[in-house]
Protein backbone atom coordinates (compact mmCIF):
# COMPACT_ATOMS: atom_id res chain seq x y z
CA UNK A 1 0.00 0.00 0.00
CA UNK A 2 1.51 3.77 -0.97
CA UNK A 3 0.45 6.54 -2.57
CA UNK A 4 -2.16 7.89 0.17
CA UNK A 5 -3.58 7.95 3.47
CA UNK A 6 -3.98 4.66 5.38
CA UNK A 7 -7.21 3.62 6.00
CA UNK A 8 -8.82 0.56 7.73
CA UNK A 9 -12.66 -0.24 7.09
CA UNK A 10 -14.57 -3.44 8.69
CA UNK A 11 -16.93 -5.17 6.89
CA UNK A 12 -18.73 -7.71 8.40
CA UNK A 13 -22.41 -9.05 9.43
CA UNK A 14 -23.82 -9.30 13.51
CA UNK A 15 -26.78 -11.15 15.02
CA UNK A 16 -29.43 -8.32 16.06
CA UNK A 17 -33.38 -9.40 16.86
CA UNK A 18 -35.15 -10.61 13.51
CA UNK A 19 -31.93 -11.65 11.79
CA UNK A 20 -28.40 -10.12 11.02
CA UNK A 21 -26.81 -6.13 10.51
CA UNK A 22 -24.31 -6.01 7.85
CA UNK A 23 -22.07 -3.61 7.13
CA UNK A 24 -20.62 -3.48 3.85
CA UNK A 25 -17.69 -0.54 2.44
CA UNK A 26 -17.37 0.84 -0.91
CA UNK A 27 -14.79 3.35 -2.57
CA UNK A 28 -16.02 6.46 -5.41
CA UNK A 29 -15.05 5.60 -8.49
CA UNK A 30 -15.87 8.24 -11.57
CA UNK A 31 -19.49 8.08 -10.98
CA UNK A 32 -20.03 4.75 -9.10
CA UNK A 33 -18.88 2.69 -6.21
CA UNK A 34 -16.54 -0.56 -5.93
CA UNK A 35 -16.79 -2.11 -2.89
CA UNK A 36 -13.67 -1.77 -1.04
CA UNK A 37 -12.92 -5.50 -0.63
CA UNK A 38 -12.30 -5.23 -4.04
CA UNK A 39 -10.50 -2.12 -5.23
CA UNK A 40 -6.82 -2.33 -6.16
CA UNK A 41 -4.36 -3.00 -3.62
CA UNK A 42 -6.65 -3.76 -0.65
CA UNK A 43 -5.41 -6.10 1.88
CA UNK A 44 -8.11 -8.02 3.63
CA UNK A 45 -7.99 -9.86 7.25
CA UNK A 46 -10.46 -12.13 7.83
CA UNK A 47 -11.16 -11.57 11.80
CA UNK A 48 -12.02 -14.52 14.58
CA UNK A 49 -16.47 -14.48 14.92
CA UNK A 50 -16.78 -13.75 18.56
CA UNK A 51 -20.06 -14.09 20.37
CA UNK A 52 -22.85 -12.04 17.79
CA UNK A 53 -20.29 -12.04 14.91
CA UNK A 54 -20.99 -13.69 12.03
CA UNK A 55 -18.28 -12.90 9.63
CA UNK A 56 -16.06 -10.25 9.71
CA UNK A 57 -13.64 -8.77 7.42
CA UNK A 58 -10.78 -5.89 7.55
CA UNK A 59 -9.85 -3.77 4.74
CA UNK A 60 -6.82 -2.16 4.59
CA UNK A 61 -6.28 0.58 1.76
CA UNK A 62 -4.50 3.59 1.00
CA UNK A 63 -6.38 6.32 -0.66
CA UNK A 64 -5.68 10.21 -1.59
CA UNK A 65 -6.89 12.35 0.73
CA UNK A 66 -10.47 13.52 -0.02
CA UNK A 67 -11.29 10.41 -1.76
CA UNK A 68 -14.69 9.37 -0.63
CA UNK A 69 -16.24 6.01 0.77
CA UNK A 70 -19.92 4.76 1.40
CA UNK A 71 -20.34 2.67 4.02
CA UNK A 72 -23.83 0.84 3.56
CA UNK A 73 -25.37 -0.62 6.60
CA UNK A 74 -28.41 -2.91 6.55
CA UNK A 75 -30.71 -4.36 9.34
CA UNK A 76 -34.06 -6.33 9.85
CA UNK A 77 -36.72 -4.03 10.96
CA UNK A 78 -40.25 -4.74 12.68
CA UNK A 79 -42.51 -5.86 10.39
CA UNK A 80 -46.07 -3.81 10.16
CA UNK A 81 -48.50 -5.11 13.00
CA UNK A 82 -51.28 -7.50 10.69
CA UNK A 83 -54.19 -8.81 11.08
CA UNK A 84 -53.89 -12.69 12.53
CA UNK A 85 -55.66 -14.29 9.44
CA UNK A 86 -53.55 -12.00 6.58
CA UNK A 87 -50.65 -14.41 7.33
CA UNK A 88 -52.60 -17.35 5.68
CA UNK A 89 -53.50 -15.37 2.63
CA UNK A 90 -50.09 -14.09 2.01
CA UNK A 91 -47.00 -15.73 1.76
CA UNK A 92 -44.25 -13.19 3.79
CA UNK A 93 -40.68 -15.73 3.88
CA UNK A 94 -38.69 -12.42 4.60
CA UNK A 95 -38.29 -9.87 7.26
CA UNK A 96 -38.33 -6.66 5.94
CA UNK A 97 -35.22 -4.67 6.54
CA UNK A 98 -33.61 -0.77 6.63
CA UNK A 99 -30.48 0.01 4.38
CA UNK A 100 -28.53 3.41 5.44
CA UNK A 101 -25.63 4.81 3.18
CA UNK A 102 -23.50 7.05 4.92
CA UNK A 103 -20.47 9.03 2.85
CA UNK A 104 -17.49 9.69 4.52
CA UNK A 105 -14.17 11.31 3.23
CA UNK A 106 -10.72 10.58 3.79
CA UNK A 107 -8.66 13.42 5.41
CA UNK A 108 -5.05 13.60 6.02
CA UNK A 109 -3.90 10.48 8.38
CA UNK A 110 -6.32 8.31 7.20
CA UNK A 111 -9.06 9.51 9.57
CA UNK A 112 -12.82 9.54 8.08
CA UNK A 113 -14.98 12.29 8.31
CA UNK A 114 -18.97 12.00 7.49
CA UNK A 115 -20.06 14.67 5.00
CA UNK A 116 -23.93 13.41 4.92
CA UNK A 117 -26.25 10.27 4.27
CA UNK A 118 -27.32 8.86 1.34
CA UNK A 119 -25.67 9.69 -1.71
CA UNK A 120 -28.84 8.54 -4.00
Amino acid sequence: MSGGEPVELVDGEHVVARGSAKTTWFVRQGEGWVRAAEWGGAELERRASGPGTVWEQAIRLSLPEGTELLRVESRPVLPPTRDPLSYLENDVCTTPRATRRIVFRVLRGGRLARTGASPD
